[in-house]
C-alpha cells in the first residue's frame, strides 16, 4: 500500500496543499551530458517548478562505519558527511537497518531505527539509481508530519547532487512538510507529491516533484521497484 497525505479538515488541507501561481522560476533540467543544471527561467503559472540542486562534494573526512554498505561507496560517505550539519559531520555511522541483512519490512526499519537521530536513508532502485535523504529526527509512526528544515534529499547515481529545504518557497505556499510515517508507508516531503515514499513491504516506492525541496523525481521512474534500502544513524 502506498502513502496518502495526512488527514486534515477540508479548509486546512486546502491551505496546506494548494499550489500558488509561480512566475519566472528557475527550473532544474538535465543537460545533454546528464548533469542537472539551471535552465532558462520559465513562466508556468500554477505549476510547481523544480529547484536548483547543489552539487555534492566529497570532503577529506571519511566517517567511521559500524560495517560496510552494500549501496554507498567511500566517495558517497565522504560527500554525505560533508553535506550534513557541521555538528554531525564527525559522528560515527551505525547501520541501523539493511534490507539485505534484516529482511524487507518497514516495521523492522522503524524498530531498528527507534531512538536514533539524525539519520540517512539510502535507496537503490531496480534501475540502479541511488538516492535518499537526511533527516534530523528518527523515523517513526505519527499522525502528522514531523521533522525539521535541516532535512535534505540527494541523488548519488546518476547525478551527484542534493536539494535542501526550499525555504524561499514558503513566501508563496506552505511547504514545510518533512518526515511522514505510517504503518503502511514512509515518506519525505509533500505538496503536491512526496520526494520519496516507500511502501510497507519495501518493495515499491514513488518519487515526484516535491514543493518541500523543489526536487524532481529522484528515482529511475516515478513509481519504482526497490532494490536495496539502508538506514544509517549518526551517533
Amino acid at each position: 500500500m502506498g502513502c496518502v497525505h495526512p488527514k486534515a479538515s477540508p479548509a486546512k488541507q486546502a491551505d496546506h496543499f494548494k499550489i500558488q501561481p509561480v512566475h519566472r522560476v528557475q527550473e532544474a533540467q538535465p543537460a545533454a551530458n546528464g548533469t542537472i543544471t539551471t535552465a532558462d527561467a520559465v513562466d508556468l503559472a500554477g505549476e510547481p517548478q523544480a529547484n536548483v540542486p547543489e552539487p555534492l562534494r566529497p570532503g577529506n573526512y571519511t566517517p567511521e562505519l559500524s560495517e560496510p554498505s552494500s549501496i554507498l561507496s567511500e566517495k558517497d560517505f565522504r560527500a554525505l558527511a560533508d553535506a550534513v550539519p557541521i555538528r554531525h559531520k564527525w559522528r560515527y555511522w551505525r547501520l541501523l537497518y539493511s534490507s539485505g541483512r534484516d529482511g524487507i519490512s518497514l516495521t523492522t526499519l522503524y524498530r531498528k531505527g527507534a531512538g536514533v537521530a539524525p539519520c540517512i536513508l539510502v535507496i537503490r532502485d531496480r534501475g540502479h539509481f541511488v538516492f535518499g535523504c537526511y533527516t534530523a529526527e528518527q523515523w517513526k509512526v505519527a499522525p502528522r508530519y514531523y521533522g525539521t528544515g535541516e532535512s535534505f534529499v540527494f541523488q548519488l547515481q546518476p547525478n551527484f547532487v542534493h536539494w535542501k529545504w526550499w525555504q524561499q518557497r514558503m513566501n508563496l505556499a506552505r511547504n514545510d512538510f518533512f518526515q511522514f510515517g505510517r504503518p503502511e508507508c514512509l515518506a519525505l516531503g509533500g505538496a503536491p507529491r512526496y520526494a520519496i515514499s516507500l511502501d510497507n513491504e519495501l518493495l515499491r516506492g514513488s518519487s515526484g516533484l516535491s514543493e518541500s525541496f523543489g526536487s524532481p523525481c529522484l528515482a529511475s521512474q516515478e513509481d519504482f521497484e526497490i532494490g536495496r534500502v539502508e538506514l544509517w544513524g549518526l551517533v
